[in-house]
């Protein structure tokens, strides 16, 4: 590191500085001896992600930012004149999470961590601020994180969500485009045959007709392909030796609309008019089928924003009555377009399981990142099935939920490590290591416990919580990260 040493500090600098302000002279002097003042311009690195943490520090002037690294969610950590950061005291952080820069020239006091067991001693009114300000970050860090929890679990789900919901989109946009032509085509057709005159037998049969259109993709009943080719090319022969467009034969097929159901309307019509009524009859089956369609893709369209709903836990109340099958199978939904793509789940649910007091939409937190990583860890097989099992069951007093993978396990040296917070195995860029951090914090927070047991082909992750919660929730672990 860079000489960046600008001036002394004196124990009067420091009485003026409220962070001090409560401790005596001897004390000020004391802390003015030990601390070494560090000047930096704007964009000056401070500390760096990765080394060791070993200074304990205080801004006396301008502004200090910590980021984490490769994690554009997560959120600043700003400190500005009179407020403390490194290492302090009863900290267990040993190695720097992050990197810390100035944003304007900034002053700092930095002290080696080694001293802060006789600065406790010195300036006692100091390090009881500096306990109270470490547990305050300890629980903002906290919070922070399992914020940023989320939000990875929103941006791995978004894009998923957004393939879910184009498709039915598009289908709807494609379908009301052609519905607005096919209503014009029909309504020209029927326009020109009011201009000649048409019996009322013509009428009611071809209202009959309309009536009888089998809906969209039913065509007359159980045909297969050879059966279908065939009645289409019959009706074919018989269109075009009466003169009539012979095109018309599949689509009229589809409908259900055979000869012997034109026969009789076709003694009772000119060529023209009987042409026009054909049109108009396939032109109701294909508006009937685009109708299907549209309300086929509205549906999921609706289902995809119900199962959003249900997955967030809106317009509820924190804690709930939560059913867990339901919230996983909710979860499972919002996955659903990564598992189409040679992924099987199976679901193994014990039924009827009593609701819990819970927060939903933490608990659906947890779905999806054992969820996600069942998926990651699959996602690169080569060859056999991959296979997500999800099963529930009752113990005495506790409800079990499993979520079992066939991929290639988690390696014995690290099964210890992957609860660790910003421990992970994968790419730099790919993954914080919060996820299962973040996982044990809301399970202990249920008063629950969470384990695994995992060898090449066979991973689990089981997760039993309460059916009753005591009054009293035990605290959530939190990170020892202090920057």
């Amino acid at each position: 590191m860079a000489d960046n040493s600008c001036t002394r500090l004196t124990a009067e600098e420091l009485s003026k500085i409220p962070l001090f302000a409560d401790d005596d002279h001897a004390a000020r002097q004391w802390l003015a001896d030990h601390f070494a003042v560090r000047c930096y311009e704007a964009g000056d690195v401070v500390i760096k992600e990765g080394t060791p943490a070993t200074e304990f520090m205080v801004v006396l002037e301008g502004e200090f930012h910590f980021r984490r690294p490769n994690d554009p969610y997560f959120p600043i950590f700003v400190r500005t004149a009179g407020q403390a950061t490194g290492v302090l005291p009863f900290s267990r952080m040993k190695v720097v999470s992050g990197r810390g820069f100035a944003v304007r020239p900034t002053k700092l006091a930095v002290m080696p961590a080694s001293e802060l067991r006789e600065l406790v001693y010195r300036a006692p009114h100091l390090a009881q601020k500096l306990v109270s300000e470490m547990t305050d970050r300890t629980r903002e860090s906290a919070q922070n994180e399992e914020r940023t929890g989320k939000m990875l679990a929103l941006g791995k789900l978004s894009a998923g969500l957004a393939h879910e919901l184009n498709n039915p989109a598009s289908a709807v946009v494609r379908s009301s485009t052609l519905l607005g032509e096919m209503l014009m085509l029909r309504r020209h057709e029927a326009i020109a045959m009011r201009g000649e005159v048409i019996p009322s037998e013509a009428q009611t049969l071809m209202n009959t007709l309309g009536e009888s259109i089998a809906e969209c993709g039913s065509g007359t009943p159980k045909l297969d392909a050879l059966e279908r080719a065939d009645l289409g090319s019959d009706l074919g022969d018989w269109l075009e030796q009466n003169k009539l467009p012979s095109e018309l034969a599949g689509d009229l097929v589809d409908a259900g609309i055979t000869t012997e159901k034109l026969a009789p309307l076709q003694k009772l019509l000119s060529p023209g008019n009987f042409g026009r009524g054909l049109r108009i009859l396939v032109f109701d089956h294909q508006i009937l089928c685009l109708t299907q369609e549209i309300q086929e893709a509205a549906r999921r369209i609706s289902d995809l924003i119900q199962a959003v709903k249900s997955y967030s836990y809106m317009d509820q109340t924190p804690s709930s009555e939560v059913d867990v099958e339901k919230g996983i199978d909710v979860t499972l939904r919002m996955f659903q377009h990564q598992l189409k793509h040679g992924f099987e789940v199976k679901r193994k649910f014990a039924g009827e399981l009593p609701k819990i007091s819970a927060n939903g939409s933490e608990l659906n937190q947890v779905w999806t990142n054992l969820i996600d990583n069942a998926i990651s860890a699959m996602v690169s097989m080569d060859n056999g099935e991959k296979i997500l099992q999800v099963s529930t069951s009752l113990e005495p007093g506790t409800l079990l939920v499993e979520f079992s993978d066939n991929g290639p396990g988690i390696p014995p040296e690290i099964q210890g490590r992957i609860f660790d917070p910003f421990f992970t195995t994968k790419p730099v860029g790919e993954g914080t290591g919060l996820g299962l951090d973040i996982v044990q914090r809301i399970v202990r927070n249920h008063q629950g416990t969470i384990r695994v047991e995992s060898k090449p082909g066979r991973t689990v992750f089981q997760v039993r919580l309460p059916l009753v919660r005591t009054a009293v929730s035990l605290p959530a672990s939190v990170p020892t990260a202090n920057f």
